[in-house]
């Protein structure tokens, strides 16, 4: 009885911080973007950022009330929220003279999206009519029918756009728990740690949380199929599970059926191969394989004139709009041209173009950021999916391989959907940000713990790109920096790549044998 009591007081007090910590919140969220009437503005984001904390703290305690996670929570809704407020602020004082920077967005469709939302919020229609194809700014209608929502009966006095950002931060703050508490299920608690603050600070990821975007929402629902996946394997809390599945897949449909259906169809074939060793009988796998592929076939077949009108357009518009690709383009075959714009698209963003862009500051220190955190996660990944095959045969590496080799098949349609465009390619790359998340916390763990030193290499080339490809994109805007040739310097990163990689090769291979000589 005392101790239902007490836990009765420890909720009282957290409720009533969070709506301390909320109101706090609020009204700094008002006050710095002064739309409307004040206390309206102060009580609708007081009111949305109450509701996302007491989510993500029922599902915080419901993953295991861990100290160190509820800090990864905090931080991560404080700094999407906060860096929300900035852009919100920053971008019509700081940006570019156009319509969207000087409403507050950084992404141009969600601006389209939100004018159509608020539209709809302030006419007599349904908002069922989000799914018509009367507002064609959001082809799929869940996040217009979400904002228009929020307009008409949060906000209906001024248009907030930035009291979306506020959900898109709570959503990708609830992923955190789901996402740990899957990867403690089989792993050990540093990685999945690690996972989480990557999860939590990895920069595109806080653009995207700080933004109207549908990726937050998407991210979540993915670390929440990836925790039912999880919970399936193992046979445990199956009901909640199910439901938890039944939900997600729903809300993924509403937000985005041509990304629902890769979500689903790659979290299958991993939930799949890893049920194998558990299924016994020859008649049951080959139906499990069958209707495996029957569903590949018809997906890719759902899809296919709509993907390969896109993948033209998109490389069409990354040649047209990039004037250093088109010059390159010229110099190889075209057969070769889609390839090519392919691996552009995987380093995009490309950090050395940012370094040497005479862009606004706001926009010149986010396209840092963003590569950065991109140039980072990229060579982890890479190694994960070289060395999980050294792995002695078990259940982590059948879970690595697949994971590994589902990321980097979705880096590819990613680029290949948008591209080497700098926006739409890493946004659609980040929605499988945990997966990434753990290839790259294992990864990093894993060479840590056996001194390899595969890793460091793999970074040293990287350093090698980022320096000479630095210097060439500096060379454009500083004539006083000699430029070589573009292929030159590819030559000359290859052969300096290689020279690292052999002498490593050779480096190991001595070390090992000395080792095995002395003992």
């Amino acid at each position: 009885m005392n101790g239902q009591l007490k836990g009765s007081q420890i909720n009282q007090g957290y409720f009533g911080l969070m709506a301390v910590s909320s109101m706090a919140l609020g009204a700094l969220f008002q006050a710095v973007l002064g739309i409307g009437n004040f206390w309206l503005g102060f009580l609708a984001a007081s009111l949305l950022i109450f509701v996302c904390g007491i989510v993500c703290y029922l599902t915080w305690r419901a993953a295991g009330s861990d100290k160190i996670v509820a800090w990864m929570m905090i931080l991560a809704f404080m700094l999407r929220l906060m860096y929300g407020v900035f852009l919100a602020w920053g971008l019509p004082r700081f940006g570019y003279d156009e319509p969207p920077q000087q409403a507050g967005f950084v992404f141009f469709d969600p601006y389209r999206r939100e004018e159509s939302a608020w539209y709809l919020a302030n006419s007599d229609q349904p908002l069922t009519q989000a799914f018509s194809v009367t507002y064609p700014a959001d082809q799929y209608g869940g996040l217009l029918a979400l904002s228009a929502f929020i307009y008409r009966y949060i906000s209906p006095d001024a248009y907030r756009p930035a009291l979306i950002s506020i959900l898109a931060a709570g959503a990708m703050t609830l992923s955190i728990p789901f996402l740990i508490a899957a990867i403690r299920r089989r792993f050990a608690s540093k990685v999945a740690i690690l996972a989480g603050w990557i999860l939590v600070l990895y920069p595109e990821g806080i653009l995207l949380g700080s933004s109207q975007m549908r990726e937050p929402f998407l991210i979540l629902l993915f670390s929440m199929l990836f925790w039912v996946s999880v919970h399936w394997l193992d046979g445990s809390r199956i009901k909640l599970a199910t439901v938890i599945f039944i939900l997600s897949t729903g809300c993924l449909f509403l937000l985005s059926f041509r990304v629902a259906l890769p979500i689903i169809g790659m979290m299958g074939v991993w939930l799949w191969v890893m049920s194998l060793p558990k299924i016994k009988k020859a008649w049951i796998r080959f139906v499990g394989w069958l209707l495996l592929a029957l569903g590949l076939i018809g997906g890719v077949w759902f899809v296919r004139g709509w993907f390969q009108a896109v993948i033209h357009w998109d490389t069409l518009q990354t040649v047209i709009r990039s004037g250093m690709i088109q010059f390159q383009l010229e110099k190889i075959p075209e057969w070769l041209s889609f390839p090519f714009v392919l691996i552009y698209g995987i380093f995009q963003p490309i950090l050395p173009a940012a370094i040497a862009d005479p862009a606004p500051w706001i926009w010149r220190s986010l396209a840092i950021l963003r590569g950065l955190g991109w140039y980072a996660l990229m060579p982890m990944l890479a190694y994960a999916f070289i060395r999980v095959w050294k792995i002695k045969p078990s259940w982590l590496k059948r879970w690595m391989i697949l994971i590994t080799m589902l990321i980097w098949v979705w880096i590819f349609i990613a680029s290949g959907r948008a591209g080497g465009d700098q926006w739409d390619n890493p946004r659609y790359r980040t929605i499988f940000l945990p997966w990434m998340a753990l290839a790259a916390s294992w990864a990093f763990l894993f060479a840590k713990r056996i001194k390899d030193h595969w890793l460091t290499r793999i970074f040293i080339v990287e350093g090698i790109f980022l320096a000479f490809v630095t210097e060439w994109y500096l060379s454009r805007y500083y004539p006083i920096i000699p430029r070589l040739d573009f292929w030159v310097m590819m030559g000359i990163i290859f052969i300096l790549s290689l020279a690292v990689l052999i002498s490593g090769w050779v480096w190991d291979r001595k070390h090992h044998a000395n080792t095995i000589m002395n003992g």
